[in-house]
C-alpha cells in the first residue's frame, strides 16, 4: 500500500466530507442518509484507486476510515472558530430558537461539553468513514467484472 497516496486520498476524502456537511445549503444533503459523511471516504477510495492501485477491501475500509477520522480532526479544529462542532451548532440553533430557550443548552455545551461533543462527533465521523469505505471497496474491488 502506497503511504502517500493512502495519505493524500483519505486527507482530500475528509476535506470533501467536511465541506458537505458543514457549508451552508450544501449540507442538506445530509437529509439523504447522512450522505455527507460517507461521500467523502467512498471518493477518498475512488482518488486512492485513481493514484495507486485498486484497494483491497481491508485497505478501502481502512482508507475510509482514515478519511471519516480526518473530517472528525477538521471538525474539531473548525469548532473553534465557531463554524463546526458544538460551537457551530449553537451558532446554527441561535438563528432559529428564541434567545431564552438556549442558556441550558449554551451551558451544556461549554468546557467538558463540548469536549465529549467533538469527541462523540469524531467517533461517529470514523463509523461513517467505515461505511464510506466499504461501499467504495465493493465497487471498486480488484477483479470486479465491468458492466
Amino acid at each position: 500500500m502506497n503511504t502517500k497516496t493512502l495519505l493524500m486520498a483519505s486527507f482530500l476524502g475528509g476535506l470533501v466530507s467536511t465541506v458537505l456537511v458543514n457549508a451552508p445549503f450544501v449540507n442538506l444533503i445530509n437529509v439523504l442518509l447522512c450522505a455527507g459523511f460517507w461521500v467523502g471516504p467512498f471518493a477518498a477510495v475512488w482518488i486512492y484507486r485513481r493514484q495507486a492501485a485498486p484497494p483491497t477491501m481491508g485497505q478501502a475500509i481502512g482508507i475510509g476510515a482514515l478519511a471519516g477520522l480526518w473530517h472528525g480532526v477538521i471538525g474539531v479544529a473548525l469548532s473553534f472558530v465557531g463554524l463546526a462542532g458544538a460551537s457551530g451548532m449553537l451558532r446554527d440553533l441561535q438563528a432559529v430558537v428564541p434567545a431564552q430557550d438556549l442558556p441550558n443548552l449554551e451551558a451544556a455545551l461549554k468546557g467538558a461539553g463540548a469536549i465529549l461533543f467533538n469527541v462523540v462527533g469524531v467517533a461517529i465521523d470514523v463509523v461513517f468513514g467505515f461505511i464510506g469505505g466499504l461501499i467504495g471497496g465493493a465497487i471498486f474491488r480488484p477483479g470486479r467484472a465491468a458492466a
